[in-house]
């Protein structure tokens, strides 16, 4: 079921009760007490509420405060979460899985230099593709650059910012929201969608972070030990790049993308993930174009309308 499918059942009548809300389980999350083996040791934070988890995360790195590479901090309630292009996300209390990591570019002798940083935000795209698949069994699907969506719609937004640490290194904050335990009529867009709606019930919000956690965080180091190479495999894994151009949705559908001004938009077909991550489009006409930054819209093959979603 989804947000169509709500809204044409409220139109006929048919009442769709609220969903069920509960906090997380701080015990299986944090620190001491029961907190699950597949975090590892790295730092797990729980704030009540919070403006921004990618800004506090900034915040605390920018005024020297000491930061643990692959700290986790985690909210209940995030109040201006942000999307591409400013956009402003927001979601009501216990509905999302918010998470933001502090990703250092060096630690003990594994490195991610300055040029592969850009990686973090398909890193985290796995992992949250990972982990919605293995708790829900939904067909979560990777949209280039930073989304995640099922049957063609967004269940969650990814955004990384770089901190400076000095003239020439670099650390990133990257987070992810994700639409959990939110009813059909509190979506922002037509194009979003919710866990709870398309499971026809609550969602455990706990068990999708501890497996966006783990799964992260083993990319991440697995990353690191390459060197920040995507074309290498470490630990018995496909590499990186491997990774993402096997579970990208985009690669093979016709798109729409909106290039930063005074480009143009661009429409064709989505053929190929260049080494350096960029989406390469072939138009219509003319040769194929490779895309660094960009929102891109997956198209109808039929017609060249907008997609609102793909057929179950």
């Amino acid at each position: 079921m989804n947000s169509r499918t709500i809204r044409a059942n409220e139109e006929e009548g048919m009442s769709m009760t609220s969903t069920t809300r509960d906090p997380l389980d701080a015990e299986r999350l944090l620190p001491g007490g029961r907190q699950d083996e597949r975090l590892g040791s790295a730092p797990v934070e729980l704030l009540d509420e919070i403006d921004s988890t990618n800004d506090e995360c900034v915040r605390r790195w920018a005024s020297g405060q000491t930061v643990e590479h692959l700290t986790a901090l985690l909210t209940e309630h995030q109040v201006s979460g942000h999307g591409r292009r400013d956009r402003v996300w927001n979601a009501p209390r216990y509905s999302s899985a918010v998470v933001s990591f502090a990703v250092a570019s060096r630690w003990g002798e594994a490195v991610i230099p300055n040029d592969s940083l850009h990686w973090v935000t398909q890193m985290l795209a796995l992992a949250t593709r990972t982990a919605v698949r293995e708790v829900t069994s939904l067909p979560a699907a990777m949209k280039w650059p930073n989304d995640v969506l099922i049957y063609g719609q967004k269940i969650a937004g990814i955004l990384a910012r770089v901190v400076p640490v000095d003239s020439t290194t670099l650390n990133v904050v990257v987070g992810v929201g994700i639409n959990v335990n939110i009813d059909a009529e509190e979506l922002p867009f037509e194009s979003a969608t919710s866990l709870a709606t398309e499971c026809g019930g609550p969602v455990d919000r706990t068990e999708i972070l501890i497996r966006v956690i783990a799964e992260f965080r083993r990319m991440v180091t697995a990353f690191g030990e390459a060197g920040g190479d995507p074309s290498l495999a470490v630990g018995g894994h496909p590499s990186l790049l491997d990774q993402v151009r096997q579970n990208l949705d985009t690669l093979g559908r016709r798109v729409r993308v909106e290039r930063v001004e005074p480009e143009p938009p661009l429409v064709g077909m989505a053929v190929g993930i260049a080494d350096d991550g960029s989406l390469l489009v072939r138009p219509d006409a003319g040769d194929t174009v490779t895309v660094s930054v960009g929102d891109v819209v997956h198209l109808r093959p039929e017609s060249g309308s907008w997609s609102d979603g793909d057929s179950r």
